[in-house]
């Protein structure tokens, strides 16, 4: 190899040695570039006060494959995203919608399966206990609420249904047959305006058919303290004071009926 083709090669390789050092260095010290992943937004539930907010309940069908959602006292909304999450056995499942309040005015309601249907065949989940439900309205005002709810069996449970919270129980001693479903739920908002502090509630005890009940006991728990307290009962049409009697922590009173109760103070 000729002197002037070695000083070549030579020059060519430091100048590559060079252009990759200072490639390394800068990528070293280049600073790294912004994610591109969309950040979820942070939800603000429940905020809205409790005299605000919609009616809602769910109602069981008779052999609890399927649940009836009703939304009632919907104020400055123009659509709602409803997501109802529950727990068959092992798995969580879901189901989704939407509510056009421009095409479907309150109240409204919706059945929503514990499965799926397809081509007129049904596939119904096994051992569905409870779960969620979570609310996105929309409007000039946006909010989103989420309460829990049980599935309870009759014959399962020896008559003695509770909420997901465990602070209110209804036993119905064996006022109802045991193949009788019942959904324990927090209502969100009130049927119907009530004077008073919201202390504990609403809470729903329904079955698919309005069963009348004797020597039936609602019980309410609370850390707060319970003197001057009130448990309230909705008759469908207006507010009614259950005689209540209170004891360590609990609030009880004999009930003939199934339908929604609050604690007021």
């Amino acid at each position: 190899m000729k002197k002037t083709q070695l000083y070549l090669v030579i020059g060519l390789v430091l100048v590559a040695v060079i252009a990759g050092f200072f490639f390394l260095k800068n990528k070293k010290t280049a600073a790294p570039e912004a994610s591109t992943t969309p950040q979820r937004k942070v939800e603000q539930i429940n905020q809205l006060p409790i005299k605000d907010r919609p009616f809602v309940t769910l109602t069981p069908r008779a052999d609890g494959k399927e649940v009836t959602l009703s939304l009632d006292n919907v104020k400055d909304a123009s659509k709602v995203e409803y997501e109802m999450e529950y727990t068959a056995g092992a798995m969580l499942q879901g189901v989704f919608g939407t509510i056009d309040f421009s095409q479907e005015v309150p109240p409204v309601e919706k059945q929503l399966l514990f499965g799926s249907c397809s081509k007129g065949k049904c596939k119904y989940d096994d051992n569905v206990t409870g779960g969620s439900l979570t609310l996105r309205f929309e409007g000039d005002d946006p909010y989103v609420l989420k309460s829990d709810f049980n599935l309870q069996l009759m014959s399962e449970r020896e008559g003695v249904f509770t909420s997901k919270d465990a602070k209110a129980s209804l036993d119905v001693g064996t006022s109802l047959s045991d193949s009788t479903y019942m959904i324990i739920h927090n209502t969100m908002g009130l049927p119907a305006s009530l004077e008073g502090e919201v202390v504990a509630g609403p809470y729903a005890f329904l079955t698919a058919a309005n069963s009348k009940l004797t020597k039936a006991t609602l019980t309410i728990k609370s850390k707060d303290d319970l003197i001057g307290t009130k448990l309230m009962f909705y008759t469908g049409t207006a507010w009614t004071e259950l005689t209540s009697t209170v004891v360590e922590g609990e609030i009880s009173a004999p009930v003939t009926s199934l339908g929604t109760f609050v604690l007021v103070k």
